[in-house]
């Protein structure tokens, strides 16, 4: 009995995938965004590494990362799930999650200049937890308080940050 060779897997060319090529535009001018805010940061007092070098890394990094994607998505490459995703790429998009998520991203947005930022990230919290399907009210509500303060603390106290307490003021 001979080996037969298996086939080489298939190269035919796909059409361009839609949400694949947005995605990659989007982090490209998400890049590009954060490029441009970036160069405006002031050099600080050493030129060589100051305020600007983290945020020049992480925008030049993810203009470059934008671009490979949106050159694959024009290619016809395909974001697909891992072999070892429990996924269904045929199964409808649920948009409902991502809805809430932005929705509490935009509310605790809102209200963090008035409510402060303990109780405007709190919100986001809550909705991210609600999101992906928590259901008990009061262990979602102490914990996005629970973390909201302990990141609250952590960046005006160990980091000497200055972030809005909003209704707290006087009371941390």
């Amino acid at each position: 009995m001979t080996d037969v060779p298996s086939p080489p897997p298939s190269t035919a060319r796909r059409g361009i995938s839609a949400p694949d090529l947005l995605v990659a535009l989007g982090v490209t001018l998400l890049g590009a965004a954060l490029l441009l805010g970036s160069l405006k940061i002031p050099f600080g007092i050493n030129a060589v590494v100051g305020p600007r070098v983290f945020p020049l890394i992480v925008s030049v990094g993810m203009t470059a990362l934008g671009a490979l994607l949106t050159v694959n998505a024009l290619r016809g490459d395909r974001a697909e799930p891992a072999a070892e995703e429990d996924t269904d790429p045929d199964a409808p998009v649920n948009l409902g999650a991502a809805g809430i998520i932005l929705g509490g991203f935009l509310l605790g947005a809102v209200l963090l200049p008035t409510l402060g930022f303990v109780l405007g990230t709190a919100i986001m919290y809550f909705s991210v937890a609600y999101a992906f399907g928590e259901r008990r009210w009061g262990l979602m509500v102490f914990v996005a308080l629970a973390v909201a303060l302990v990141t609250y603390l952590v960046f005006t106290h160990g980091l000497g940050l200055t972030l809005p307490p909003g209704v707290l003021k006087g009371v941390l």
